[in-house]
């Protein structure tokens, strides 16, 4: 577990700057093909922090960071909120014990519950008049499954970088 009580650095001197670069992976002007399949890098970043840490307003944050996205790219307010906010409490309050999972099976349950939450906010677009028809739902919950081990070992790496302390080792292996 991520701490940063007793000797190592807070985790919010790593989470605020990763949100911002993860904002910025959001909402980069990228080809077209790439950007319809593009991963929820925001997402993976505050699942990351809400499993392997203490951080106990995980729900709050991923709102406030989906609020800002929404902002940013000009969508219907709240829905990437709704989208975020989902997704990380599905996986912290279904799957209490996600940081013991394989790798690959982490990987198997980001991939559905984006896919779900996906098909949930999408038909919510749908209702309030705003969504596009597209049928594009499953290939982006894979590549935001694939960047899911990625994300994990870059936020692991910068933990060790920087001194973010660990309470639990175990949990961090």
């Amino acid at each position: 577990m991520i701490s940063g009580k007793d000797s190592g650095n807070s985790f919010l001197l790593l989470l605020v700057p990763m949100l911002f670069i993860g904002l910025i992976l959001q909402i980069i002007h990228l080809p077209e093909v790439i950007s319809l399949n593009r991963p929820d890098f925001l997402t993976l970043i505050i699942l990351f922090f809400a499993v392997y840490s203490n951080f106990s307003l995980k729900i709050e944050t991923s709102w406030l960071v989906g609020i800002f996205l929404d902002l940013a790219t000009g969508a219907p307010l709240g829905i990437n909120a709704l989208i975020i906010s989902a997704q990380i409490y599905l996986i912290t309050t279904q799957f209490k014990n996600f940081y013991k999972y394989k790798l690959w099976q982490q990987v198997i349950i980001v991939g559905i519950i984006n896919f779900l939450v996906t098909i949930l906010c999408y038909w919510v677009e749908h209702i309030i008049g705003r969504s596009y028809y597209e049928i594009n739902f499953l290939i982006p919950s894979i590549s935001t499954a694939v960047f899911w081990p990625i994300v994990y070992s870059i936020c692991l790496i910068l933990c060790s970088t920087f001194s973010v302390s660990s309470d639990d080792k175990e949990k961090l292996d």
